[in-house]
């Protein structure tokens, strides 16, 4: 009998973790897109570059079932080039679907030995179902700086997570 009562102890602990971790899961969206800094852009001007994306039920098929979603992460990474991201002095991450434009990473005064990998300052107060759920197209908006023109083409990939919580019906 003790044997039964603990077996049911561990099988229930173990279906309630597994539908938290499951739960956390599936409240994370991911977002990525890649951009180039062309070789010889000028340095100490304000340049951007778009990425075209996809909607929320494109990315996860959830816009129904979640709310409350907000940007939990933003790195920005060279994934080919010369330079690392020390060649930036700012960034700035913007989404958008249509007209509603939304700031929603940053990074000011970037140390010139930065590396190939950077995170952003996450601007996570903005509740952003507006644009997420918006049944358009999301795209992604990158205003950067530079500190000296790049000696070649430089590849970048721009990486958002998203949180969200479950939507109650």
């Amino acid at each position: 009998m003790k044997n039964i009562f603990i077996t049911a102890v561990v099988a229930t602990a173990t279906l309630v973790s597994c539908s938290t971790v499951s739960s956390v899961l599936q409240n994370t969206l991911p977002y990525n897109s890649n951009f180039v800094v062309t070789q010889g852009s000028p340095a100490n001007t304000q340049l951007s570059a778009v990425g075209a994306g996809t909607s929320l039920n494109q990315i996860a098929n959830v816009s129904n079932n979640v709310k409350d979603i907000r940007a939990s992460t933003a790195t920005m990474t060279v994934t080919s080039g010369t330079q690392g991201m020390g060649v930036f002095q700012s960034v700035r991450v913007y989404i958008s679907s249509g007209n509603n434009e939304v700031l929603v990473a940053s990074r000011d005064n970037i140390a010139d030995n930065i590396g190939n990998s950077l995170s952003l300052d996450v601007n996570n107060n903005q509740i952003l179902d507006n644009v997420m759920k918006s049944g358009n197209a999301i795209q992604q908006r990158v205003v950067y700086v530079l500190k000296s023109s790049p000696t070649a083409d430089m590849s970048v990939r721009s990486s958002l997570t998203f949180s969200s919580i479950p939507a109650t019906q």
